[in-house]
């Protein structure tokens, strides 16, 4: 498993190499348009750092994606397929890496948006007087640190299981169109296609499942509210990872 994810990491460090360049220089930016006390570039290199961390998300989906389907449909891929790993490892592999390097890019940004929002205070001191308004608030709903952060810690977990069902989903339509429609030219297209039906159904499935709490009073209501969607994205995943590593091992032809 950890040569597997060694091989994945390499085969991603010109992408992880691009994400931080850009990430470096739009904070070196940021950081021009403090000390400078520019508020043109100040709220440009702001608005900057939050377009190319939504970047970097669609970035990580699709490396998980490409990543699969080039080795599946590559002449070299019995360099992976033909070592002595499971499918199912091979797959574990691959989401494994997508979710360290998520969480390594996840953390970089929190850092740097922790360091950004004092840089911001040093820049405007009267922010502080807002942040101090905004606790009050919390305290007032009856929100403590705690709870705040079980609250977060529950979103996080509930939005891996939606990541991780969606590249479930479109490792199944690889694998699909890899087994059954090797000979294909249009297998692609097929894949994609497959993927997009899928979602659509699932998603529609999903929407027909009842909310715990319709008015969540609080976050541990709102976090219950949702949990049968969870549990349905978290079977999604089971069920697609089990079907992809069966095929795998008994369609695939290298």
């Amino acid at each position: 498993m950890l040569k597997l994810m060694k091989y994945e990491f390499r085969k991603n460090r010109t992408a992880l190499l691009v994400i931080g360049s850009g990430l470096l220089l739009l904070q070196l930016y940021y950081m021009f348009g403090c000390f400078t006390e520019s508020d043109t570039h100040l709220g440009a290199s702001a608005v900057l750092l939050i377009l190319w961390s939504v970047v970097c998300f669609f970035t990580v989906f699709i490396l998980a994606v490409t990543n699969y389907s080039r080795e599946l449909n590559s002449k070299s891929s019995y360099l992976i397929f033909m070592t002595p790993n499971t499918s199912f490892s091979i797959i574990f592999s691959k989401m494994l890496t997508i979710l360290l390097m998520g969480t390594a890019i996840a953390l970089v940004f929190g850092a740097l948006t922790i360091l950004d929002i004092e840089l911001l205070h040093i820049r405007f001191p009267e922010m502080r007087d807002f942040i101090t308004l905004f606790n009050l608030f919390l305290e007032d709903m009856d929100i403590h640190a705690g709870q705040a952060l079980l609250g977060a810690f529950s979103w996080i977990l509930i939005f891996l299981v939606d990541f991780f069902s969606a590249v479930s989903v479109a490792y199944l339509s690889i694998t699909l169109s890899a087994t059954y429609l090797q000979n294909s030219r249009v297998k692609g297209l097929i894949s994609v296609a497959v993927f997009l039906l899928a979602t659509f159904v699932l998603n529609r499935l999903a929407g027909l499942l009842p909310l715990l709490y319709e008015q969540p009073r609080n976050m541990t209501e709102s976090f219950l509210a949702v949990l049968p969607v969870t549990a349905f994205n978290l079977a999604v995943l089971v069920l697609c990872i089990f079907i992809c590593g069966k095929l795998l091992d008994k369609k695939l032809s290298l």
